[in-house]
């Protein structure tokens, strides 16, 4: 997961380690889960608090094992079968979070990134944790407490219990650029106490995985029924990769119907197809379960979109409309070609076209894509008027991509400029 996109916050350790000590004394994720906070077994975005943690542990390197530290009389859920790092529960007595973690410290190593059971954390605040080299707490903004949210050695546990808090960050003040979602998305560190909390907890989860570009169809139609469909789905067994496989078969069943002249029915599916699309990605992320077939999806999006447009190719040709395969092969030769330019910044750079620049954000909206195609075809096919539509996006890819070449090769030479 990419973090702050090459902008930091410096904190100056009391007390720099040198590398020795940190090679000795590997990070250990503590989740304390105070007898005065919040249920850690609460759900919120489908899966318990706990269990969300122990995956966003299990996705950071720095991280050596996890201790869960917890009351006597409480029972904390064990982690699923995702989590594949060691994960160690103790019991520890205290009033607090801190209470139990100076009472439990000679049981731990001397470094530890803690983390409160009935935390909601960004995943990017968990990997700046951790490239922290002294001891550093988190708070929403400033003014406010901090939360039981920090990575610090465990000598300060005590200064910590008695109100001594230095080296106190406000998430407020930390850049909120993620190049992976393609825009600002905020840092969301929340406390889930109560049952009214979990609503907060959905609001947050699906802002947070909502990619910032889009065109018209996704931002103003697919978002609603994508967003109902994932919170119908992510406290089930249905897995994100069910979702794609079911959407790949979809997307080639509209293939058949176009080629057999189903347009309107097939122009609906496509609809559905769409919102299905953004589903997934969804899903897997809002449960922490990105699989090698999820990140593969663009793939299978592919194959399946451009078998609609020679699929459409092939059924006006047999109806008699001049050059319709050939317009049909140069829509997928405009869509591969759109595709490496996006590829080339984003292998080379790590960067999105579509924040190159302002033009291309705001062209972001109607460019020529999948989803802009789709509702061309849709008035069109239910206006008897097929073929214009047909061509209409054809032309429309073309421009996209000539709009996207350039921009790319303008944009490449200012990157290359010395």
């Amino acid at each position: 997961m990419t973090a702050f996109s090459g902008q930091s916050t410096s904190i100056v350790a009391a007390n720099p380690p040198d590398g020795s000590l940190l090679a000795e004394n590997p990070l250990q994720a503590v989740i304390v889960c105070a007898p005065n906070a919040g249920d850690c077994s609460r759900l919120a975005g489908g899966i318990t608090l706990v269990e969300r943690l122990y995956r966003q542990l299990q996705e950071l390197d720095d991280v050596a094992n996890i201790v869960v530290l917890k009351p006597p009389q409480l029972v904390v859920p064990l982690p699923s079968r995702r989590v594949r790092k060691k994960v160690e529960f103790i019991t520890a007595p205290g009033a607090d979070a801190w209470e139990m973690l100076r009472n439990a410290s000679g049981q731990l190593n001397r470094r530890c990134l803690v983390i409160g059971g009935n935390l909601l954390i960004d995943q990017r605040l968990l990997e700046w944790l951790t490239r922290q080299p002294g001891d550093v707490l988190l708070t929403d903004r400033d003014g406010n407490p901090p939360e039981v949210a920090g990575c610090t050695y465990r000598e300060a546990f005590e200064d910590i219990a008695l109100g001594n808090r230095n080296s106190i960050v406000a998430v407020s003040r930390l850049p909120s650029y993620w190049e992976t979602m393609h825009g600002d998305v905020p840092l969301h560190l929340a406390r889930i106490d109560e049952a009214r909390d979990q609503e907060l907890a959905w609001g947050v989860l699906l802002d947070h995985i909502q990619r910032r570009t889009q065109e018209l169809p996704s931002r103003y139609f697919d978002i609603p029924f994508e967003n109902r469909l994932v919170r119908l789905l992510a406290p089930t067994a249905i897995s994100a990769n069910q979702v794609t496989i079911l959407t790949t078969l979809l997307g080639f069943l509209v293939a058949v119907l176009y080629l057999e002249g189903w347009l309107r029915t097939g122009v609906l599916l496509a609809i559905l197809v769409e919102v299905l699309d953004g589903v997934d990605g969804k899903l897997a992320r809002i449960t922490r379960t990105t699989s090698s077939i999820g990140e593969q999806e663009h793939i299978l999006d592919f194959f399946y979109e451009n078998s609609w447009y020679l699929a459409l190719g092939f059924f006006f040709a047999r109806q008699g409309l001049p050059h319709a395969f050939i317009g049909a092969a140069a829509m997928v030769a405009f869509d591969l070609t759109d595709n490496i330019t996006y590829a080339l910044l984003d292998v080379k750079w790590g960067r999105s076209l579509d924040n190159a620049n302002p033009f291309l954000q705001r062209f972001r909206l109607i460019g020529g894509r999948r989803n802009i195609y789709t509702w061309i075809f849709l008035p069109g096919f239910f206006l008897n008027a097929a073929p214009v539509a047909f061509a209409v996006a054809i032309v429309w890819a073309g421009v996209t991509a000539t709009i996207h070449v350039f921009c790319c090769a303008t944009e490449v030479f200012r990157l290359l400029r010395p």
